[in-house]
């Protein structure tokens, strides 16, 4: 499994795209999983047609344009609906699928998701998968929230355990004083290193070669 950990979806630009292009090709089978949302933003069917419909969706094309300018074909990309997609059908999908990407919000409640649908097992079986800010925090064994306007106090949850190796990391980083506070806390409590990914950086995990891309600052105990 090879894991591509971002801060936005912006994995098309420069500073990443050469690398990025290694691990993928025009016939690639994409599945998004798009189960960060929080409950008072999406709570219903047309709701999530509102967040993500091909035609009219608000996020939809933000999602896509990566993939469609690293020339994967748009009807190769598959949307799982929390509310309409029978688990089945999820499974199906995304075990048919080359590339599963896991959008950002809300972690915690990715994970609750995820599990709710027992798909843990099928995102496993694939071969890479990509996550941008919560979609990048989940893949690991267990990970922490710098307080923010959707987390006010600094939190660990778990993830969905798609990364063995011991590591943390800060997305979204600013370098403000309280995110550089709350490094320094996790190298105290958890890990030796935790790597900083500005929004124009990422991380790939191919087994267990680790590979840094445009902005990222690592810490080390």
């Amino acid at each position: 499994m090879v894991n591509i950990l971002l801060s936005q979806y912006n994995f098309h630009e420069k500073w990443a795209r050469e690398i990025i292009l290694k691990y993928m090709n025009f016939n690639n089978k994409i599945v998004v999983i798009p189960f960060s949302f929080h409950e008072k933003w999406i709570s219903n069917n047309q709701e999530w047609q509102n967040a993500y419909n091909a035609e009219y969706g608000k996020y939809y094309k933000e999602i896509v344009k990566p993939f469609i300018d690293l020339s994967i074909c748009e009807e190769n990309i598959t949307w799982i609906n929390y509310f309409e997609d029978t688990q089945d059908k999820m499974k199906r999908v995304i075990e048919s699928s080359d590339i599963v990407f896991l959008t950002g919000g809300l972690p915690d409640m990715a994970v609750k998701r995820v599990l709710e649908k027992d798909l843990l097992n099928s995102i496993n079986k694939s071969k890479l998968i990509i996550g941008a800010s919560a979609g990048a925090l989940i893949q690991l064994n267990n990970y922490y929230l710098s307080p923010d306007e959707d987390y006010p106090e600094f939190m660990y949850s778990d993830g969905l355990g798609l990364i063995k190796k011991d590591f943390q990391i800060e997305v979204h980083y600013d370098e403000t004083d309280i995110q550089n506070r709350c490094i320094q806390k996790v190298l105290k409590e958890k890990t030796d290193t935790v790597y900083a990914i500005k929004d124009t950086g990422g991380i790939i995990l191919d087994n267990d070669k680790i590979t840094l891309l445009g902005d990222v600052v690592t810490f080390k105990r």
